[in-house]
């Protein structure tokens, strides 16, 4: 079990969507903090990079972009954040930090389901996090704007989901009743562009995929493959037999050096001390809450 001084009962919850959205959003995360004393080393947010693109609502609290955070030095903030924010694409891990309680719900959209929503080319915005109203005009600002007086996240999730209904044609449903891998988008999406439009050849499917999510396929199957590290990572871990070479090489690395490259280069951690900082840390909430959910 993890120390009590390390993990706190701070609220953290992983909302799924329902089936016909599912094409659209990858899932809602929820953080509560309120019933919470958190120090300030506590009140950081973790994030890794990912090829998801995020609409953040903040109820109550303030929130500040992480700019700058050396070892041993005070962290460089930001501004604080608007009540509603939108984060495209990230290519390397962030992090944000709270003066003090705030809750908080972020729904992650397939970024090229939230562009055709909002008529934006994603790769435009990889690597910005910018006030959703300078981006969103229409019905779907509209939508979130109505959520910010919600008094629960898990309401006001479900009403999300009412509201975008009519907005969203496209439904895949994922049928298993887990939380989805991102490699299964990944298969998904390579299908549809191998199949979409006159061209056929493999550059043309590579060109429609970095259109759609503003990132190259290549660098789309290393958050596959570093999720994969995470997951496996997360269940051999609960059943006490980590063992990082072994798992290097259950999952395809040419070594376990290869193996926390890959890992370091999405989260800034070697797969070891991202492990142990989950299981010990709460400033580390997300990557738990993401491991137990697809473990």
């Amino acid at each position: 079990m993890p120390p009590a001084a390390s993990l706190s009962a701070a609220s953290a919850r992983l909302l799924l969507p329902r089936p016909s959205l599912a094409a659209g959003i990858f899932a809602g995360v929820a953080r509560d903090t309120r019933a919470s004393t958190l120090s300030d080393d506590q009140r950081f947010n973790h994030y890794p990079a990912t090829p998801m693109s995020m609409v953040s609502l903040i109820f109550e609290g303030t929130l500040h972009m992480v700019e700058e955070h050396g070892d041993g030095t005070p962290p460089t903030l930001g501004p604080p954040l608007p009540s509603l924010v939108l984060s495209e694409p990230q290519r390397h891990p962030v992090s944000s930090w709270s003066p003090g309680p705030v809750h908080a719900l972020s729904v992650a959209f397939y970024p090229e389901a939230l562009g055709s929503l909002i008529g934006i080319d994603a790769e435009r915005l990889v690597g910005r996090v910018l006030p959703l109203e300078g981006a969103v005009a229409g019905p779907l600002l509209a939508a979130f704007q109505t959520l910010l007086g919600m008094e629960t996240d898990v309401a006001a999730f479900h009403r999300l989901e009412d509201l975008l209904e009519p907005l969203w044609s496209d439904s895949r449903p994922h049928g298993n009743g887990r939380a989805p891998l991102m490699a299964d988008w990944l298969r998904s999406l390579a299908v549809r562009a191998a199949l979409s439009g006159a061209g056929r050849g493999v550059r043309q499917a590579q060109r429609r995929i970095k259109g759609w999510t503003g990132l190259s396929r290549r660098e789309l199957q290393l958050f596959a493959r570093v999720e994969e590290v995470a997951v496996h990572a997360a269940r051999n871990r609960e059943a006490g037999t980590l063992d990082l070479a072994a798992l290097a090489n259950d999952l395809g690395f040419s070594d376990q050096s290869h193996m926390g490259r890959e890992v370091r280069r999405l989260t800034g951690l070697s797969p070891g001390k991202l492990t142990d900082l989950m299981a010990t840390h709460e400033s580390f909430w997300l990557y738990r809450l993401l491991g137990e959910s697809f473990g």
